[in-house]
């Protein structure tokens, strides 16, 4: 686990990945990870971005996007992330959408539970208009979507001493300041900004630490410096449509969500007969996979996780606007359209539907999964919705 003080010169390790993009070389500070020091290789692969902005993707292997693990792998990903975090007294934390909404959200209950006594808050960025009072806006340079909105989460977020902004991952760290300094600009009673994230590359931590004026933490599972050489061989790659088009999506997004700053309890915790009253029923030998869809990630981790005793085995994942290549990290992917009306193409990565007999799509409002996507998933896909 790496936090803010310097590097540990007897863990420098480096390596090379080459892709067919280009080639990838990684100098890693610190190896300690949570799940018992295990390797790099064990925390994240690799594929290729279909984005000319950036020809890479790190492939976490224990987030729970683009590769269906065990909800427990998660559980303790949140665990370990949120027993690093500094001492916090009124904290606010922010989850990045899409992929890092569930990270966020699992980071902050973690720290909620172990810090009862605490007062604390969290949300999550969206890429969705609706008629709920917007705060700010930020962008992600290197991103397919680079727009960021962030609606007003209410008073006691608003009056919180602490920022702590949640990514699955920090390259550049470029993304991350600018929601710091659009926070602070309103909020300049903050004390601290806290940075967590999976895999921490930043080069410029001084230079981050020293934008942002405050004392800055860097939370992550490893930490180190990448450079990525193109390959000049390697052919553009078009990138599909992957902004919304910004419509007002209110009627079809619920009125209580973490992206408002609401915790609502979930219909998969909290309750006895949670699955029964979801109409949810299993045998011992069923091999379920549930799925979240987009930014709606967090419910169906919870669900993955309450189904997970009961059945022979139990994995979590989710859908994704994020267009990849084929090949490496990326065994199979299916093609269908978003399900908030956007008109543009969305993914579910590394799921062959054979694997599975039952496949459970977590969906939020009226955000009905399209068609195609359960057809593709077989016979033993239902969706369920799993917002209040």
């Amino acid at each position: 686990m790496t936090g803010g003080s310097g590097i540990n010169t007897a863990l420098l390790e480096t390596q090379e990945v080459v892709l067919p993009s280009g080639t990838l070389r990684l100098r890693l500070d610190s190896a300690a990870t949570p799940l018992d020091e295990l390797p790099l290789d064990d925390l994240l692969t690799y594929a290729v971005r279909r984005n000319p902005k950036r020809g890479f993707l790190f492939v976490s292997r224990v987030l729970g996007k683009h590769i269906p693990i065990a909800p427990e792998v998660a559980a303790r990903t949140h665990r370990t992330l949120a027993a690093a975090l500094p001492k916090l007294h009124a904290p606010h934390f922010i989850g990045l959408a899409e992929t890092a909404t569930a990270l966020g959200e699992g980071v902050f209950r973690a720290w909620a539970e172990a810090n009862p006594a605490q007062r604390g808050t969290f949300q999550h960025t969206t890429r969705y208009h609706t008629q709920v009072p917007l705060l700010l806006r930020f962008d992600e340079p290197h991103s397919h979507a680079p727009a960021h909105l962030v609606y007003d989460p209410g008073p006691v977020a608003r009056a919180a001493t602490e920022l702590v902004l949640v990514d699955d991952e920090l390259s550049t760290g470029t993304t991350l300041q600018n929601l710091a300094a659009a926070w602070l600009e309103l909020h300049p009673h903050v004390l601290r900004v806290i940075l967590v994230s999976l895999t921490d590359w930043c080069p410029r931590r001084r230079e981050l630490s020293k934008a942002i004026n405050l004392p800055v933490d860097f939370v992550s599972l490893t930490r180190g410096e990448f450079s990525f050489v193109p390959d000049p061989t390697w052919p553009a790659v078009a990138l599909p449509a992957v902004v919304g088009n910004g419509a007002d999506k209110t009627a079809l997004l619920p009125a209580q969500s973490a992206r408002y700053g609401h915790l609502t309890d979930l219909p998969t915790l909290g309750s006895e007969d949670a699955l029964g009253s979801l109409g949810l029923t299993f045998h011992p030998t069923d091999r379920v996979l549930v799925l979240g869809t987009g930014e709606y990630q967090y419910p169906a981790f919870a669900l993955a996780s309450l189904i997970a005793p009961q059945v022979a085995s139990c994995l979590w994942s989710a859908t994704t606007r994020s267009p990849i290549l084929p090949g490496l990290a990326i065994r199979h992917a299916l093609i269908f359209q978003d399900n908030v009306s956007d008109g543009i193409p969305n993914f579910v990565y590394n799921v062959d539907p054979a694997a599975y007999t039952r496949i459970l799509v977590g969906y939020e409002g009226a955000c009905l999964p399209d068609p195609a996507l359960m057809a593709a998933l077989g016979p033993q896909a239902q969706a369920v919705r799993l917002s209040p």
